[in-house]
Order: C-alpha cells, then structure tokens, then sequence
C-alpha cells in the first residue's frame, strides 16, 4: 500500500534535516544537492512544454524559483513545483510578456549585427553587450520579484530594470555566476544542461533574494521614520 502524502513529506523532511558526520555526510549532501539541481532543471523543462513553451516558460521559471529558494528544506518539490505553477498563471505570463518582447529584439539585433561591418558593428555590439549584462541581471531577480510582490506589469517592471542600479555589488557578483555558467557550458556542455538552469534559479535567486532583503528594510526604516 502507498504511504499517505503526509507520511511521505514527513520522511523526506527527516531525510532533509538528517546530519550524518565526517565526509560522508559531505558527499551525502553535495550529492542531495547535485540530485536537487538537475531536478529543478527537468521542473523548469517539463513546465515550459505544459505551456507550450510560449505560455509555460515564465510560469515554469517563477516555480523553479520557488523550489530553488527551498531546495533541500522542501519535502515534496515536485508538488510545490506545480502548485506554483499553477497559481497566478494569468499574471506571471503578463509579467513575463516583456522579456518575449526583448528577445525577439535582440534577435533580430544579432542578425543585424552578421550584416554590418566596421564601427556600426562594433557599436552595436557593444550595445548589445550591456543590454545582455542588464537583462541577465533583471532575469536572475524576476522569479523573485515576481513571487515575493503583488505588483502590476508597469510598476513590477519599473522595479525591475531600476535593480540594477540599486545594488551593484549584488549586479556584479550576478554576472559572475552568468560568466561562470557560460564557461561550463563551453567546457561540460552537457553538466551545463543538467545542472545549470537549477543552478542559475538558486545561485542567481540568492543574491538577488538577500538584495530585496535590504531594499525592503531600507523601505521600513523610511516608512517608519
């Protein structure tokens, strides 16, 4: 007989919260961990088809985000998964609209680019260059954004391309793992696959996540002086 659903997430909480000493607990967590990551990855694919890519991409991201904030905290992923999915599909896909938008922008900017020579070139590229660097940075903080405000498309954006500027620091550090993401994909594309998108929801959320943090305790402090 199949346990009950509240047996099982009382099991894997147990699993999730045991500490097993010495190197061994070591490669027990980094292999939860590893397991974890190439799942969100399958989450984030799997949501993105159910939505036919063009509707299920955002939906499936924003969910992604809220497994990867919890990783391996959260006893049944998969259910949270597709709860958040789920929920707020309408808004998260409005939400989401203008990123499609961008993209078929700075698609048809890099074919463009093939056509021209000289310094119109090396213009545009460098233009593209930091609207790539702005954009990332604005993607690693819209699952979070998206999941912690109930905010209109406008104001939501606003937010968004504002973040940048309001942390710089967390900007940069967001690149780098960006870079660091390209460079195993170049070496190892296929661990890239498996492992990156997972990686880049959690590592990219993070810093984007401890950002909002001081943003909105910035925003207490003046609302409360």
């Amino acid at each position: 007989m199949t346990a009950p659903v509240p047996e099982r997430a009382a099991a894997r909480a147990a699993v999730a919260e045991a500490e097993v000493p010495g190197w061994a607990g070591g490669v027990m967590l980094a292999l939860r961990w590893a397991t974890l990551l190439v799942e969100v990855t399958v989450m984030v694919a799997l949501g993105a088809l159910a939505g036919g890519v063009l509707l299920g991409l955002g939906p499936a991201l924003r969910a992604g985000g809220v497994v990867a904030a919890r990783m391996t905290a959260e006893p049944t992923p998969w259910r949270t998964f597709w709860r958040a999915w789920r929920d707020g599909f309408g808004r998260t896909n409005a939400l989401f609209a203008p990123v499609w938008a961008v993209g078929a922008l700075l698609w048809f900017d890099g074919v463009a680019l093939g056509l021209l020579d000289g310094p119109a070139r090396a213009v545009l590229t460098g233009g593209l260059l930091v609207v790539a660097a702005w954009g990332a940075v604005v993607l690693a903080a819209w699952p979070v954004v998206v999941s912690r405000y109930d905010r209109g498309v406008v104001d939501t954006w606003r937010f968004l391309l504002l973040l940048p500027l309001l942390g710089p620091t967390t900007s940069l550090a967001v690149l780098v793992v960006a870079g660091a993401l390209l460079a195993a994909a170049w070496a190892l594309p296929l661990l890239a696959v498996l492992v990156g998108p997972g990686f880049w929801l959690w590592a990219a959320g993070r810093l984007a996540a401890d950002r909002l943090d001081r943003v909105d305790a910035q925003a207490s402090g003046r609302s409360a002086a």
